[in-house]
């Protein structure tokens, strides 16, 4: 076998190999305890930091799974403008029982999750992003504190499938090289 051979070859089964691996993917997971509870319900409450950016959407595609250990308990991923608008109405002004805005029902919520065993499910996207918490009901929820287990999967994207590919021709290509 020529050397040009063995490095096409090569290049070939290091694409395959990218592709399997980007197929399968991996998973990183975590926990984050002692989360402070709101005292307002039906109210959501959003962290001071965003949501860690997906920048490489095109070639790593990520999936959020989030679960807790309350059912008083909802969680909600809005993008920048909602959560201002959350922001910047004061919680004593929200009524619940007139607008739906800054609730779990809230239609602009990206992705929400109202059973903690359930938990919540998101595609990660492009943007900016924050995670809210609040409480169902009227009265004050069962506790000061929450445990959240987080998931994230990640597999190759488009782009990098793309990218395999390509790589996979040149190395059949270069086999052909006389």
């Amino acid at each position: 076998m020529r050397k040009q051979q063995k490095i096409g070859y090569g290049m070939v089964v290091v694409a395959v190999l990218l592709g399997l691996v980007g197929t399968v993917g991996f998973v990183l997971e975590g926990q984050v305890n002692d989360v402070p509870t709101p005292n307002v319900p039906e109210r959501t409450f959003f962290g001071d930091e965003p949501l860690p950016e997906n920048g490489l959407t095109a070639f790593v595609s990520a999936s959020l799974t989030l679960t807790w250990d309350r059912d008083d308990i909802y969680v909600v991923i809005v993008d920048e403008d909602e959560r201002n608008a959350c922001d910047a109405t004061p919680p004593a002004l929200s009524n619940p029982a007139l607008s739906k805005a800054c609730t779990p029902y809230d239609g602009d919520i990206i992705a929400s999750g109202t059973d903690g065993s359930e938990g919540l499910t998101w595609d990660v996207e492009a943007g900016v992003y924050f995670a809210g918490i609040g409480t169902f009901g009227d009265s004050l929820p069962e506790g000061t504190e929450v445990n959240m287990n987080y998931e994230v999967h990640l597999r190759a994207g488009f782009v990098a499938y793309f990218l395999f590919a390509l790589l996979g021709m040149a190395g059949f290509a270069y086999t052909r090289m006389e």
